[in-house]
Formats: structure tokens, sequence, C-alpha cells
């Protein structure tokens, strides 16, 4: 007769405090780690940050004071960067970086400044809606709306506030 009294005493009736949503947890934090981007025998991205933060259902991956690097077919660094937060797509490869995001592509000695900029690693592209600094060999421009294309090496501006092009 205990028991039954023990059991009956709890009890939880569904629509007392509403509908509750299931807490997203993350699958793995980790601490002054590196994490690598891509599969082998891809050209990877290897990620060095203070915390990582892994969502392996919504293949998310937060990081946090990153640096980051990658290294074209001879080993030579291709690509390198830094910044102050960024969130990973892990299934498509594509960065979002916030925060003093800087840029820099070997090839033409380029360093792109930003404070917002989209990296895809897969495509080898770079997307910037807002105020971005483009520094390289030929040159230095400030304007909105930078496009790249780090494999063709095509690069544009929607606006150029000021520039410099040398011959």
């Amino acid at each position: 007769m205990i028991v039954l009294l023990l059991l009956t005493s709890c009890s939880f009736r569904q629509g007392d405090e509403g509908e509750h949503e299931k807490a997203v947890l993350p699958d793995i934090i980790l601490e002054n780690s590196t994490y690598t981007l891509g599969q082998s025998g891809e050209r990877p991205v290897y990620i060095d940050s203070s915390r990582i933060t892994l969502y392996s259902h919504d293949n998310l991956a937060i990081v946090e004071d990153i640096s980051f690097i990658s290294y074209d077919e001879e080993g030579n660094p291709s690509v390198e960067g830094s910044a102050g937060y960024g969130e990973i797509e892990t299934d498509t490869k594509r960065m979002n970086l916030s925060g003093n995001v800087r840029l820099k592509a070997t090839d033409g000695d380029m360093m792109i400044s930003s404070e917002n900029l989209i990296f895809d690693s897969e495509n080898e592209t770079i997307e910037a809606d807002g105020d971005v600094s483009v520094s390289s060999d030929d040159g230095t421009f400030r304007g909105t709306g930078f496009r790249g294309d780090l494999r063709e090496e095509i690069y544009s501006f929607s606006t150029i506030g000021e520039g410099v092009f040398e011959l």
C-alpha cells in the first residue's frame, strides 16, 4: 500500500505549464583545440580555436577566437585567416565569420579585412556585404558588397569607396 501511494503521489499533467521546447545541447565542447574541416583527399581547413562547440545534429560548429589555414596541392599555404567568432556549417563547409575578420589568399598576396565575412571553403568563395578592405600587390580598395572567387581569382565590389590600382 505504501508503494502504491508513492507512485500515485508523483504525477505530471500535460498542459499545466504549456508546451516546452526541447533543450538543444552541444555534442561536445573543446577548449584550445584544433578542428579539421574537410575529408582526406580534399583540401581541408585547419582551425585553431579557444572554444569549439559542436552540434552534430545541426551540422554546426561554433568557434571563438579562431585562426585557420588551408594548403594547396604542393603543401604551401593557400588561404589563412582569423576572426573573433564563427559559425561553421560542417556539411557545406561554409564559415560565417565575424569580429575583426582577416583572410589572406596567398595567390596575389591578397588580404581581405571586414567585420563580417562568409568563406565557403569547399568552393573557395568569399562574400561580405558590409565594409571591406582589400589590399594586394595590385593596390588597395575599400568598399561594400565584396564577392570573390579564389580559384578563378575574380573579385568585385558592389560599391567602391576608394581605391588605388598600381600597374
